[in-house]
């Protein structure tokens, strides 16, 4: 995507309702921000011309967005819990949120890195503050519960670079959700340290060309290492950059919900070892010619330290 004068006028008014929305307390108003970033983003995702994934993208939002005003209304003649589940689909919809998660590996495999950047950090932004603004705690546990295991077994054998990023932002989902529930240091720290992580990835992905992982072993170790470290963070290993906003939400949340604690945790040890699978892949002999083999014992040692490293990390924080 070239940042032509309409496109950055797209982007920048993506970036000002979603900041916007963050200060705004009316539901209203902050639904009118969250439907002109999505009018601002289709014309990004089609290009010159209209296409399939630019119509999916289209119906599956205006979808959500009838079910969301005919719950406010429905919620208005009265309230109960119904109501505020209906409201909470509605918003799981729209931003890709276990079980209605399929359309969102389906259309980002078929986007650009720069939009892909879009709409796996500002685009989710307004309705997470709805959701944190209009559903209660205990009627969030479930479906938060269900997104951290989906989107972390998701996410085994993706060799589509794109697709494993879809699943990290789906598994993220729920980080982001609770983050929005502790505090409003803890929600700005998580939203600032995983959008640059999230944002440096995918720009790493777009200056190399990268679409699947086995391209990763093509580039010299140097980048190897750069990308591994960056995804690792995004997983949240200690003592990585991701890992401390994830650990300040922990540290919140534990005293509301011990079940949805563990389970963050449990699903992050699978979202680590997703990550270290690309890890073992690029580094090891895996990815080396055939004729290399015979130096496996001899010059090739990234495996074993891949898993030392974080059994050095437990045993030291223990």
């Amino acid at each position: 995507m070239k940042l032509n004068m309409s496109k950055m006028i797209f982007v920048m008014v993506i970036l000002l309702s979603s900041l916007i929305s963050l200060s705004v307390n009316n539901w209203f108003t902050i639904w009118i921000f969250m439907e002109t970033s999505l009018f601002m983003f289709i014309p990004l995702m089609s290009k010159n011309k209209v296409n399939d994934q630019s119509m999916k993208y289209f119906i599956i939002q205006s979808m959500s967005s009838y079910i969301f005003l005919f719950s406010i209304m429905w919620n208005s003649i009265k309230q109960n819990n119904w109501n505020s589940m209906l409201t909470l689909t509605s918003l799981m919809i729209k931003i890709g949120m276990p079980p209605f998660h399929v359309w969102k590996p389906d259309i980002m495999k078929s986007l650009k890195w720069t939009e892909c950047m879009l709409l796996t950090t500002l685009i989710k932004i307004p309705p997470m503050i709805l959701i944190n603004k209009m559903i209660c705690m205990y009627l969030l546990i479930l479906p938060l519960l269900i997104t951290l295991i989906v989107g972390s077994l998701s996410g085994f054998n993706q060799l589509n670079l794109k697709k494993m990023m879809a699943y990290s932002s789906i598994f993220n989902i729920s980080w982001m959700t609770s983050s929005f529930m502790t505090s409003k240091k803890a929600m700005i720290m998580f939203l600032s340290m995983y959008s640059f992580l999230n944002i440096s990835a995918m720009l790493f992905f777009k200056a190399n060309n990268l679409m699947f992982v086995n391209q990763i072993s093509l580039i010299n170790l140097k980048k190897k290492m750069i990308v591994n470290l960056n995804l690792l963070s995004i997983s949240g290993l200690p003592p990585l950059t991701g890992f401390y906003p994830k650990w300040i939400i922990l540290n919140e949340l534990v005293k509301s919900s011990i079940l949805l604690t563990s389970t963050m945790i449990l699903s992050s040890i699978l979202s680590i070892f997703i990550y270290m699978q690309i890890n073992t892949f690029s580094l090891s002999n895996l990815g080396l010619k055939k004729k290399n083999y015979k130096f496996f014992f001899t010059k090739n040692f990234s495996a074993p330290n891949l898993i030392i490293l974080p059994v050095m990390l437990i045993m030291w924080k223990f």
